[in-house]
């Protein structure tokens, strides 16, 4: 694991594409109009602000001049517009929460499709090009995006409709400085908001140059994150596998290590957040002494009251907190421009064909056709050369030959799931089914994970029972609407008669089962292997095993071993 600035890609333009899909998808009508009506009630807040910059000139004015009955008689128009412009806040960030929530529900999903979509899963874990927990990119990624975009490009929205607003203002009542330097006559008309910009500019310029590397750590921030969080869910997966290890002490040390990993990267997140705000609270402690400097002028030549110092400066400070918007807002920049590296990262990786030089066409009949194939490793060592092989409807056929020998690997090779190699394979894959040796039982309702992968409704009570009672598990039978952590609470040797219970309800046309009944005593695996002959006697079976007694239940064997494979028919 890299725990250096080597583990963080380089950043790109094109991770900004990731937020652009939503706003051209089918919900294009819906998310622009909330868009547009926060916007419009952005516009409204920030004239209300400009109202009161206004107000407050008339106010002081006569406040200080004594006019108490007129500053009475203002009071009521300020209180029914203040009661407005709360309005105008309160709905504009109900909006902006409703398009945050659609904008997330509408990403995850596609994300989720694009995850699931022709193994991509499978080849994130296993492929050669990899995205680090793509779990947190789905959940949470996606989740600040969404958040972040909307509150920063709203803020900035306000940020650029405030400066036009108070820029107007600002310059014109701000005047014009006149000197004279050298013999020349100088007018600069809108000095004070040119102040402004040059002084926001200065600071966010150095910003920038100190505060940069922030990016970086906090891509690392959450990709070690991630990890923490991955290690505590193989804990949960596997207690009982590590309290029979007695393997506390192991587990702890491998936590401690992404422990480790968080706690180095965490003191470069602190250091450089430390620098980014020490500038900004340094920038906001002494942005106003360019505006006293600025009004000296006035001052000196008592052209400045109170009213009209009241209206500059809140002028001002509107002018400086609108340019001021990437000081601010720089730590969530930060954040933001780091997730969106994770996720452009993640949509490349998915998007990326996996070549591979194994062929596989699909057949309407269950007869499986290999040609050529030869199985190699990643980095191209051979693994097994299967040759020419042609396994006819109703065969059943038993792969043997010693560990490491490439018998998985075949199968996986079948399914599609292994791409190293060439030759062509074809049959028909949208009847066929695979049984791994480590079945996967899903959380929910024991019909659930019985009926996987088709929905529970798929099957009927009846049915789902005899299944049951065929492998053996006739005790589960009342308790198929019952939800619970089926993989918990079945042992390994259950979950693998579950298997076999789901192959029977769902009658493939070709079985393969890589070493599937491996967990059982010899009984239970012959009555696995008889209820198959029973229940389906026409379908086409390719078993991987190393039991010598399930030769009884097979026709033809594959052995593979150094060297070309052999095909042989087996006695009886």
């Amino acid at each position: 694991m890299q725990t250096t600035d080597d583990a963080t890609p380089p950043h790109s333009l094109a991770d900004w594409k990731v937020l652009f899909p939503y706003w051209k998808s089918e919900e294009k009508w819906w998310a622009w109009s909330l868009l547009g009506g926060t916007i419009g009630l952005s516009v409204l807040y920030v004239q209300s602000a400009v109202w009161f910059g206004a107000w407050y000139h008339r106010f002081f004015d006569a406040f200080f001049a004594g006019e108490v009955g007129r500053c009475l008689g203002m009071l009521p128009f300020y209180l029914l517009v203040t009661l407005g412009s709360v309005g105008v806040h309160a709905t504009q960030t109900y909006l902006t929460q409703v398009l945050s929530m659609r904008w997330r529900l509408w990403n995850t999903k596609v994300y989720l499709r694009q995850y699931l979509s022709e193994e991509a899963y499978y080849r994130l874990e296993h492929g050669p090009n990899r995205a680090d927990n793509p779990d947190q990119r789905i959940a949470d990624d996606l989740s600040q995006m969404t958040v972040q975009t909307l509150k920063l490009g709203l803020d900035a929205i306000d940020a650029v409709t405030t400066l036009l607003s108070f820029a107007v203002v600002l310059w014109n009542i701000g005047g014009v400085l006149s000197f004279d330097w050298h013999g020349h006559h100088f007018h600069i008309p809108g000095y004070l908001f040119l102040g402004a910009v040059l002084t926001s500019l200065v600071a966010s310029g150095i910003l920038e140059r100190f505060g940069a590397p922030l990016i970086g750590a906090n891509y690392r921030q959450q990709h070690f994150d991630a990890d923490l969080r991955a290690g505590l869910m193989d804990v949960r997966r596997n207690s009982e596998q590590i309290a029979f290890y007695g393997g506390e002490n192991a587990e702890q040390l491998r936590l401690s290590g992404y422990l480790t990993h968080i706690a180095t990267n965490w003191r470069t997140v602190v250091r450089y957040t430390w620098r980014v705000n020490f500038i900004s609270e340094f920038y906001t402690g002494v942005a106003t002494i360019p505006l006293w400097l600025m009004l000296a002028p006035k001052a000196m030549a008592h052209a400045l009251s109170f009213g009209l110092y009241s209206q500059i400066n809140s002028a001002y400070t509107q002018v400086r907190i609108s340019l001021e918007w990437f000081i601010f807002n720089y730590a969530d920049l930060a954040t933001l421009r780091s997730v969106l590296q994770r996720l452009g990262e993640f949509e490349r990786v998915v998007s990326q064909s996996s070549r591979s030089g194994i062929v596989r066409f699909a057949s309407e009949t269950p007869v499986v056709q290999i040609r050529d194939l030869t199985l190699d490793r990643p980095d191209g060592a051979p693994i097994a050369r299967i040759g020419d092989l042609t396994i006819q409807a109703g065969e059943r056929w038993l792969v043997r030959g010693p560990s490491g020998s490439g018998k998985s690997t075949f199968l996986r090779a079948l399914a599609g799931l292994w791409r190293h190699g060439r030759g062509e394979v074809s049959f028909n894959m949208r009847q066929a089914m695979f049984l791994p040796q480590r079945s996967y039982v899903p959380s929910g309702t024991l019909r659930q994970a019985l009926s996987y992968p088709a929905t529970p409704d798929h099957y009927d009570t009846a049915f789902c029972q005899q299944a049951l009672e065929a492998v053996n598990l006739a005790g589960y039978g009342h308790r198929l609407d019952e939800a619970a952590d089926w993989g918990a609470v079945l042992s390994p040797g259950e979950q693998q008669r579950l298997a076999v219970a789901r192959a029977l309800l769902f009658r493939p046309a070709i079985l393969f089962l890589d070493e599937a009944t491996s967990a059982l005593d010899d009984v239970n695996e012959r009555r696995l292997y008889e209820a198959l002959l029973f229940f389906l006697p026409h379908t086409t079976c390719v078993s991987v095993a190393h039991h010598d007694a399930l030769r009884v239940f097979h026709d033809r064997e594959i052995v593979l071993g150094s060297g070309k494979a052999a095909f042989s028919a087996l006695e009886k």
